[in-house]
């Protein structure tokens, strides 16, 4: 007996672990029979030992095997579909399977048209891209780039695996490089035929659809010369530097639009570009030594005979150390410690300066900052704490731009409010169910919309749930979206549009009572 029970005890400890796993299928969405989907991508994440990925075989199944217990996150991706995610958080207990998952999987939408030029002839290389409508950190709209396809010898374009939702499109002549022959100048045009942004129409995708139509009529235009001159803005003196022309979306260390400026004589600072340019928007670099900088957007017109050179001045400047201090308004001595303030560029291609973090008594250095235009942030504060002034020397700048230049003053001062609300929030779906991910913004009245920092956002949590310090008193309309573009809430029109289903809310100082809402779906 005592040996049986030895025995038994030693096998005991050398059985292996029990191990979970999951596994499920996938297959083709909205199809009359069941495809399935080979060589799909499963990426599980969030659990112990993640993220793991495999592939499906020939029937569309896939396996994680050999997992420790925990909670884990699932998605899957598969080119020319759009990307799943598990709805839920799959959690696994010791020696769970979990084998019976399915995905479905929606076919990504396609457009196709033709470009040509105004005698009906196919015009081959030219650049179409799809954008997608975003807006900037004061929430003015501007256009990313989301995929983007070159014009065959027949004209035709071709873009695939998109996102369903509204595009617009542009077409103009793609960069040029030494592997392909000088691509053709054209007028750089919107969907459907103009050249002002504000002016283009978008052009709605679903899910598994191919869309044509989205054609393009285009003149020719004259490539532009590019000369100028680059100066230290502090010393007035041309300057030796290198300049880089590329557009907004391109990676300016590719851009073949690149001089260097005269470093000493009568011509110090002088440049020119050793070729012409097409017409369209570009973003313009220049960097000198001992790291004095300069940053610009300039816009090439599109013309039918040869331009004049266009006259580039750009001032360079060395990075901007800033330092600040932190009051609390009540007087009241507050560990500060880890509070960060951050300045974000009006304009996303332009630089922003690395985040500033305070000491315990407040105080913070914001280094390498260049000139420019900027929104000031301040996170990580205590609970029931918020941004109530803010000034740059003697400017205020909440209520006006941020913007540093040569002469602005160094130091930063911010008062800090210690008596915030605090808002319990749950986001419901129409079918009453609590909704992870939604995107919950508390907007200020009509009189603070101009101030960034008067808005909070927080994403609810696996419960649907979120909870919201520090908010400065005052009223408010609340949302919660399933998806927004990033800084959509604060431009006024967005906002006036979604305006009915916004719940009001007023914020005292302290604690106020839990808020439901209702989520407000894609479109």
């Amino acid at each position: 007996m005592i040996a049986f029970s030895v025995a038994l005890m030693v096998s005991m400890l050398q059985a292996p672990a029990a191990t979970s796993s999951i596994g499920g299928v996938v297959t083709r969405g909205n199809a009359a029979l069941e495809q399935s989907l080979q060589n799909a991508r499963l990426e599980l994440t969030g659990g112990p030992g993640t993220p793991l990925v495999v592939r499906t075989d020939t029937g569309g199944r896939f396996l994680f095997s050999n997992l420790a217990p925990g909670r884990y996150k699932l998605s899957v991706t598969r080119d020319g579909y759009l990307r799943q995610e598990h709805p839920k958080p799959i959690v696994l207990g010791r020696g769970q399977q979990v084998t019976d998952i399915v995905f479905r999987l929606d076919p990504a939408p396609v457009v196709t048209g033709w470009v040509q030029d105004r005698y009906g002839a196919p015009i081959a290389n030219v650049l179409v891209e799809a954008l997608r409508q975003s807006y900037d950190a004061r929430g003015n709209r501007t256009f990313i780039r989301a995929a983007s396809s070159l014009t065959d010898d027949r004209g035709e374009y071709r873009i695939f695996w998109l996102d369903p939702g509204e595009y617009f499109f542009y077409a103009s002549t793609p960069p040029a490089n030494d592997l392909q022959a000088p691509p053709p100048s054209v007028a750089p045009t919107y969907f459907p035929g103009v050249t002002d942004p504000a002016d283009a129409k978008p052009v709605r995708l679903g899910i598994g659809r191919e869309v044509r139509g989205a054609d393009f009529e285009l003149g020719r235009a004259a490539m532009t010369p590019i000369r100028g001159y680059l100066s230290n803005v502090v010393t007035g003196q041309g300057v030796s530097a290198s300049i880089v022309l590329a557009r907004p979306s391109d990676d300016p260390g590719l851009s073949r639009y690149t001089a260097r400026s005269a470093a000493a004589g009568p011509s110090a600072g002088q440049f020119a570009l050793s070729e012409p340019v097409p017409p369209g928007a570009y973003i313009v670099t220049g960097k000198g030594e001992d790291g004095i900088a300069g940053y610009a957007r300039i816009a090439i017109r599109a013309v039918t005979q040869p331009p004049p050179p266009y006259d580039l001045r750009l001032s360079l400047s060395p990075p901007r150390t800033m330092t600040g201090r932190t009051f609390v308004e009540s007087g009241a001595t507050v560990n500060l410690k880890g509070a960060k303030v951050s300045l974000t560029s009006v304009d996303g291609a332009f630089p922003s300066p690395p985040v500033g973090v305070a000491q315990p008594d407040g105080g913070f250095m914001l280094a390498q900052v260049p000139m420019g235009s900027y929104v000031l942030d301040v996170s990580e504060l205590p609970d029931g704490f918020y941004l109530k002034a803010a000034r740059l020397g003697s400017v205020d700048i909440l209520e006006n731009p941020l913007v540093i230049q040569s002469g602005s003053a160094s130091n930063l001062d911010l008062l800090l409010g210690s008596d915030g609300g605090r808002l319990r929030v749950a986001v419901f779906d129409s079918k009453e169910q609590v909704h992870e991910g939604a995107r919950v913004v508390l907007v200020p009245d009509t009189a603070r919309r101009h101030r960034p920092e008067q808005y909070r956002v927080a994403l609810s949590g696996e419960d649907g749930r979120i909870e919201i310090r520090g908010i400065p008193p005052g009223s408010y309309r609340m949302f919660a979206w399933e998806s927004i573009e990033p800084n959509a809430h604060l431009n006024s029109e967005v906002i006036r549009s979604f305006d009915p289903l916004g719940f009001p809310v007023q914020i005292k100082p302290g604690d106020n009572d839990p808020v439901s809402l209702r989520l407000i779906p894609k479109e």
